[in-house]
């Protein structure tokens, strides 16, 4: 096992897309193997040493960032164990990247449907968060397509949990390992999120080390359920002339039963002007609509005849492989962009993830833009529009634009709560959302949480002020 001990060597895992800075820690383990994983744990817990998981450093809340320290990274175990093209499945070691599997499986004629954004990401971080990506409009996020996991706890036991083969009775009561666990009485939304440890009647074991953010083990191993290939896409944006028909425009696709796209995505004028410098043939406008569907000819008609009933101020689309790549870029540069900006402006991310159930996502959709009109910093709109989920960040300067920043932020937390919404749609609770995880499930619900963590992590070292601050560990 490779340690690193040197601060030269070991600050490249005090980042993340977050900007956190505060990070500290003393030593990085790199294992190669789950025995070693067991001896640095083991190591740790001996000496009441929290120990921090990393893996591909794509997260925006400081997850991997420790607060003191060893971290453990998993990027040796990055092997893909084997691919069952009859199954339909895939068995990975956690640091595999994503990229790299896409890469293969395209090889395969085989598909990972909840792939994120950031395709350098790991597959274990992105189990660890239940991450989800731009396909996510069709086919959900990570948690339903994880078939099994192998997990290393901070007692050194090794688990090898698979889907339907712990389940919780009626009582609410679980097996793991040699104990018996109480699953906490809240019940997680049904709509996109991430928010806190997932519990519902009946839940599955694994569903619960799913999105722990690295609190409960150290993930080891996952096999995932994959589809068929996809069949030709093309994607078409449509540049808006105002603000009034988005919500239109977004409920005829919902309604109309012969489309439904992989990708359906909102971009504000703000977005958009984040994007002009790469792509300068961005027409004035404000808004736009991105779409990405099956390049069926019958599909391609009802798109463009939903278009053209929007008076467009122009709409380019995919032609051939060259244009499709060209507007996935166009996809994936916006958050580039707005996570360099912060770092520019040396801030600290600030973003509102929340997701809410579609009753309530036009009253949402109209208080984004009033608080916009007010606004009293720099922000920006986009994102996952088609599942209730829009990324609203903000850029304060100095400190009384922050204050207000926060102030609104917190707000908008608690409409969404009020609304059966969610504090976290796909990024996670980390180090920076701890209050607005409280505001969801109450002073209780984060107890219950604790519960757990204490149950599974007795040594309660396992990543240390993620979901929760360490401090109610010593309650």
């Amino acid at each position: 096992m490779i340690t690193k001990k040197e601060k030269d060597q070991i600050v490249n895992y005090l980042e993340d897309s977050s900007n956190l800075t505060s990070g500290k820690a003393d030593i990085v383990y790199i294992p190669e193997t789950e025995d070693e994983i067991k001896e640095a744990v083991r190591e740790c817990a001996n000496n009441k040493i929290p120990l921090t998981i990393s893996a591909g450093g794509t997260g925006t809340v400081g997850a991997r960032i420790p607060p003191r320290g060893a971290i453990l990274s998993v990027e040796r175990l990055n092997n893909i164990l084997s691919i069952d093209k009859e199954k339909k499945t895939a068995i990975l070691q956690s640091g595999v990247v994503i990229d790299d599997l896409l890469t293969i499986l395209e090889k395969e004629e085989l598909f990972y449907p909840p792939f994120p954004t950031e395709r350098t990401a790991f597959i274990g971080g992105n189990i660890a968060t239940n991450a989800s990506g731009e396909y996510s409009y069709r086919f959900g996020a990570t948690r339903a397509y994880v078939q099994r996991i192998k997990v290393v706890l901070s007692t050194g036991e090794l688990l090898d949990i698979e889907r339907g083969k712990h389940l919780a009775s009626k009582e609410r009561y679980i097996k793991i390992g040699d104990n018996v666990l109480k699953i906490p009485s809240y019940k997680s939304p049904s709509i996109k999120n991430t928010a806190g440890y997932f519990s519902q009647p009946g839940m599955d074991l694994i569903d619960l080390f799913i999105g722990s953010e690295g609190t409960l083990g150290v993930i080891t191993e996952i096999e995932v359920r994959l589809i068929p290939a996809l069949p030709p896409r093309f994607i078409m944006v449509i540049f808006l002339p105002t603000q009034t028909r988005v919500l239109d425009f977004l409920q005829e696709v919902k309604q109309n039963s012969g489309i439904h796209p992989f990708s359906l995505e909102y971009f504000d004028q703000e977005s958009l002007k984040f994007l002009n410098r790469d792509f300068p043939r961005i027409p004035d406008c404000a808004s736009a609509m991105y779409i990405e569907d099956e390049e069926k000819e019958e599909v391609v008609n009802l798109w463009i005849d939903l278009v053209e009933k929007y008076d467009a101020v122009d709409t380019w689309v995919s032609v051939d492989r060259k244009s499709y790549q060209s507007l996935i870029d166009f996809r994936h540069k916006l958050p580039e962009n707005i996570n360099e900006y912060f770092r520019e402006i040396n801030s600290q991310k600030i973003a509102l993830d929340i997701a809410v159930p579609e009753t309530h996502f036009a009253e949402f959709f109209r208080l984004y833009g009033e608080v916009k009109s007010t606004a009293r910093t720099d922000n920006v709109l986009f994102g996952h529009i088609g599942e209730n989920h829009l990324h609203f960040n903000f850029f304060p300067q100095d400190e009384s634009e922050k204050q207000w920043v926060m102030e609104t932020y917190e707000q908008i937390v608690g409409k969404a709560v009020q609304a059966g919404g969610t504090v976290s749609a796909e990024h996670g609770i980390g180090k920076l959302k701890h209050k607005y995880l409280e505001m969801m499930y109450g002073r209780e619900g984060t107890a219950e949480m604790v519960r757990v963590k204490k149950q599974i992590d007795p040594f309660c070292i396992l990543g240390l002020n993620n979901i929760f601050l360490e401090s109610l560990l010593r309650d």
